[in-house]
């Protein structure tokens, strides 16, 4: 586990009328949201937090759950988070962006979802279905950094194969995202490229959407140099959104 010190349990934080809910990533915990949280708590909301089945234990546990888990948990975090508010936005990083966009794909009175990073395509996930019967793990090969992720230090060939499940159901599901959409891409991610931005701009089938490419910004994103211009500008689509007159 890096950075074990960490706090990567799920949390909701006790605020207004206007919920969000934070999704993490494929290895990773609540942690990688909690920034973006923070802030977005003293804007007065709601925030909550799932940690998703399989993570923050060990990484055997992830070869042990399938994408339908994540999805369930996902969806019970939010529909609590629809029982205390009136306003429902939906954020995921990574794997996290797929859920949101699952979500928003099947409840169409989620307010709007905020991406960063989704991992619709990852290119280096092609062998995975194959690989996964030979091996448990995959090592990470990354540069240390001071960023404040808490995660496993593999991937679980076994969870990154549910993953690709999940790749292929989104994709199938992009039009009936009809709700309002911030897309986050990185141009120094090494994992998801800026063309996925792209596509799930072109696939989903929102009025208002929003593709923002970030010069500075890695994969987990919400932890890196940028992290104070995404809340920003999470905060700007929420005020917005809330400010437009709603459609009955």
């Amino acid at each position: 586990m890096k950075n074990p010190e960490l706090d990567g349990e799920p949390f909701i934080f006790e605020g207004n009328s206007v919920g969000v809910l934070l999704l993490h990533g494929f290895t990773a915990t609540t942690a990688e949201v909690r920034y973006l949280a923070e802030r977005l708590r003293e804007k007065g909301y709601t925030v909550s937090a799932p940690l998703l089945p399989g993570h923050g234990t060990h990484p055997d546990d992830l070869n042990q759950t399938k994408w339908l888990a994540w999805y369930e948990a996902a969806e019970a975090s939010y529909l609590d988070l629809r029982q205390r508010c009136e306003r429902v936005f939906i954020g995921g990083e990574s794997m996290g962006g797929l859920l949101a966009l699952l979500i928003a794909s099947r409840y169409a009175k989620v307010d709007g979802v905020m991406l960063f990073a989704p991992a619709l395509e990852i290119p280096q996930l092609s062998l995975v279905p194959l690989l996964q019967h030979f091996k448990k793990y995959q090592p990470k090969h990354y540069k240390e950094d001071n960023l404040a992720w808490k995660g496993y230090n593999v991937y679980p060939l076994k969870g990154l194969a549910q993953l690709v499940k999940l790749q292929k159901v989104v994709k199938k599901e992009l039009p009936q995202v009809t709700q309002p959409t911030l897309i986050f891409m990185g141009k120094l991610d090494t994992s998801v490229p800026l063309s996925v931005g792209e596509k799930i701009y072109d696939g989903i089938e929102s009025n208002h959407k929003e593709l923002i490419n970030l010069e500075n910004s890695p994969h987990v994103m919400l932890l890196a140099e940028e992290k104070d211009l995404i809340s920003q500008q999470v905060g700007e689509f929420i005020e917005d959104i809330l400010s437009s007159p709603t459609e009955e």
